[in-house]
């Protein structure tokens, strides 16, 4: 309408667009209506590809649905309930590495058996899941903030009582997650042996000639020591280890000064990836201690201290038991999960973090 009035006195046939136009302002507002309802429509938030009260479970109480991500993508998700309506505590894994689902062991069950809902998911690109791989990026982490929407407007949960558990890398995304989106209805975080920021902790044990920093880069580059000038080539999680940028979105002890939640970290004597090192932890619970102002806590030392290298022979770290040993397999370990159900039940009906 505004470019017919100015030309109208130049062009012939103007008066009589305008009129058309005049005529069919009700079905332009209609139109204009419909354009907008349409873009809310497509929100990616809006409506999950499975409705709530639709959600079907098997004998064992267990589902599998799809919703979509904040992208609009569809990621595919399980859920894992008791028998009867609730509400229950629900406990949200976070995947480490490049895997699809966190759970990989009988924690699912041992957890259910407590009157525990568990929620695993599969984050873009991986799994039946649609999209590309992130490897924890910030297309990840809104992955898991569409999961926590979802699971809060569930009729069995309690909303007040929602726990995310991250294996290893898993502590990138749900750290980013946290930070990025902090009106999350999370109660607590528990991150199993995370990494503070997997490009610059293989820096770090590069520099510091630590064992686990070569054995990877060897694991890496198929088994064979790389060259100095090689290094640069080497990728980790999708990252090249000495791109900042591609960590910057990556960086689970950056995150962690902007925690919204409280948080406990699982921490054995030999960590699985990064063997005696403790800097890693080091790293994100002091950060989280000192500037998030949330409660914090390693395995079952004292809350809210400050580690240092020198210190650490003062504090309890886990062991395995029997056979069992640290490494990439450990996510199996019995003896992981003995301590993670122990620490889930802690948070969920103890909260020892309401005692701060």
């Amino acid at each position: 309408m505004i470019w017919l009035r100015g030309c109208r006195s130049n062009n012939p046939l103007a008066p009589e667009l305008v009129k058309i136009m005049h005529r069919s302002r009700r079905y332009v507002s209609f139109l204009l209506l419909w354009l907008i309802f349409t873009a809310c429509a497509g929100n990616p938030q809006a409506t999950p590809t499975v409705e709530p009260q639709k959600i079907q479970f098997s004998s064992g109480g267990v589902a599998s649905l799809s919703i979509p991500s904040l992208n609009g993508n569809k990621i595919a998700m399980r859920v894992q309930k008791p028998a009867g309506d609730g509400p229950f505590p629900v406990l949200i894994g976070v995947a480490g590495g490049d895997g699809m689902y966190a759970f990989q062991s009988a924690l699912p069950a041992r957890l259910l058996e407590k009157g525990i809902i568990t929620v695993d998911f599969a984050p873009q690109g991986r799994g039946e899941s649609e999209g590309e791989d992130d490897h924890h990026g910030l297309v990840h982490q809104d992955d898991l903030k569409a999961i926590v929407d979802f699971v809060s407007g569930l009729s069995f949960v309690q909303k007040d009582n929602m726990g995310l558990l991250s294996y290893s890398y898993g502590v990138v995304l749900a750290t980013g997650a946290l930070a990025r989106y902090p009106e999350m209805p999370v109660a607590f975080l528990i991150d199993w042996e995370g990494p503070s920021c997997p490009g610059k902790d293989l820096q770090r044990g590069l520099a510091n000639d630590e064992a686990w920093a070569y054995a990877l880069i060897r694991f890496l580059n198929k088994g064979r020591e790389p060259a100095p000038e090689e290094l640069s080539q080497i990728i980790l999680h999708g990252g090249a280890i000495f791109d900042e940028g591609y960590w910057a979105e990556r960086d689970a002890s950056g995150f962690a000064a902007d925690l919204p939640c409280p948080y406990l970290r699982v921490q054995f004597d030999q960590d699985h990836a990064q063997g005696s090192s403790k800097s890693q932890m080091i790293a994100i619970i002091n950060a989280a201690t000192i500037n998030s102002g949330q409660w914090t806590r390693c395995n079952d030392n004292p809350p809210n201290i400050i580690y240092s290298e020198e210190e650490l022979s003062r504090y309890h770290f886990h062991n395995y038991s029997g056979h069992e040993r640290a490494g990439l397999s450990s996510v199996y370990s019995q003896s992981v999960d003995t301590v993670l159900l122990g620490y889930a039940e802690e948070m969920f009906f103890a909260r020892p973090y309401e005692s701060r």
